[in-house]
């Protein structure tokens, strides 16, 4: 195996749930004796795993980090740290704000998730503030927030007054976080975040957390939405199974799917591929439901723990799970969302990737089709795209 192998197979393995490292620590020793220290501390800061992965590699390695790594990532942590501080403190604020405005609001993800999963809020990097509300109350809390010195959000606006999943707010003078005001968690669903996210009215807002079977399907979502690529989120899947997985009894995400069928498709997929990245007992977390069709089975295929392949095909490829993984009646949804989107997301989609200008929508569909086919190709010439030492 080559080093640059080794790193790969020991970031991946290290993601894995507390079990899974523990059966494979002898092989994740033998990584650590033969990966490049130095690349691997790179590639850990590029892919924004750091703090998240850095204390389990160390405990893995068995003696054979570098010093350099080791420091690097006590630095990362304290800063991490500093960083999730801060954000608490402001997304505290803005929540006392809204809820003086009367809307409700929760927390998403961020160094709360962290420090509720890690133990630690610096082991979850954060650079802005997730809010889920209500879609009734977002207009409203839009305001309450550019009352904080934000300025009005540019987001493309749907027909019936929503952005597709949130409005994000840049503070004025560039001095606090971006603010993004969410009021769903993935493309499949209207109801779920709002019934199931939200504290309700009698609750001490400081003190609630939603359902542990709401939470886990929330990150779910969050890693299906982001068509599994990469491993932060997956990190954050089996982080919370060891943490909360005993409080989950068999049978509760079926359960929920019941009540939310729009996410029965894309929930039991996301537990197979959870399983197979970082190691969730499917059994346990799905209970009794139907086996995979093909379309569910080709989008676990295209989990990605390790990309490496460019950012516009990237896009594509979460693209293509969208498409895998929507329920029926969602076709033209998709299609104005990955195929053809409004030109002002495609302008922010350039500034993202730094092109040096958007393409026309329809430019941008052409080429999107023609990525999806590479994608198939290259599914049908590689047989698995994950292995485990």
């Amino acid at each position: 195996m080559s080093r640059s192998q080794a790193e790969r197979q020991i970031i991946l393995l290290s993601a894995g749930t507390a079990a899974r490292r523990q059966a494979m620590s002898e092989q994740a020793e033998q990584l650590a004796a033969a990966v490049d220290w130095s690349r691997l501390l790179e590639t850990l800061h590029y892919r924004r795993l750091l703090t998240a992965l850095g204390p389990r590699i160390l405990q893995l390695a068995g003696g054979h980090a570098s010093d350099d790594f080791a420091d690097a990532l006590r630095q990362a942590m304290a800063a991490g740290r500093r960083q999730g501080v801060f954000l608490q403190l402001i997304s505290q604020r803005v929540m006392t704000a809204l809820a003086d405005a009367g809307i409700s609001s929760t927390p998403l993800k961020g160094p709360l998730l962290g420090e509720a999963i890690y133990g630690d809020p610096g082991r979850r990097p954060s650079s802005d503030i997730d809010l889920l509300v209500a879609p009734e109350q977002l207009q409203a809390a839009v305001e309450v927030v550019r009352d904080l010195g934000y300025e009005d959000p540019d987001d493309h606006v749907e027909r019936r007054g929503l952005p597709q999943l949130h409005f994000a707010l840049v503070h004025e003078r560039g001095e606090l976080p971006p603010v993004e005001l969410h009021w769903r968690v993935h493309w499949y669903e209207r109801c779920f975040a709002r019934e199931r996210l939200l504290p309700p009215p009698d609750a001490q807002a400081d003190k609630w957390r939603p359902a542990p079977i709401d939470e886990f399907a929330t990150l779910l979502l969050f890693y299906a939405r982001d068509g599994f690529v990469d491993l932060r989120l997956a990190t954050d899947v089996g982080a919370w199974w060891d943490a909360l997985g005993a409080r989950l009894q068999p049978g509760m995400l079926a359960e929920l799917i019941g009540l939310y069928p729009g996410l029965a498709r894309v929930l039991p997929v996301a537990v197979k591929v959870a399983e197979r990245v970082v190691g969730i007992p499917t059994e346990h977390a799905l209970g009794e439901l139907p086996k995979l069709g093909l379309r569910d089975r080709v989008a676990a295929r295209l989990a990605n723990p390790n990309p490496r392949t460019s950012q516009p095909q990237l896009y594509a490829d979460i693209g293509m799970v969208d498409a895998l993984l929507m329920p029926p009646g969602h076709f033209s949804a998709f299609v104005r969302r990955q195929l053809l989107p409004p030109r002002a997301v495609l302008q922010e989609r350039a500034r993202r990737t730094q092109e040096r200008r958007a393409s026309s929508p329809f430019s941008h569909g052409a080429r999107v089709l023609g990525r999806y086919g590479l994608t198939m190709t290259r599914l049908v010439r590689t047989p698995e795209t994950l292995r485990l030492p």
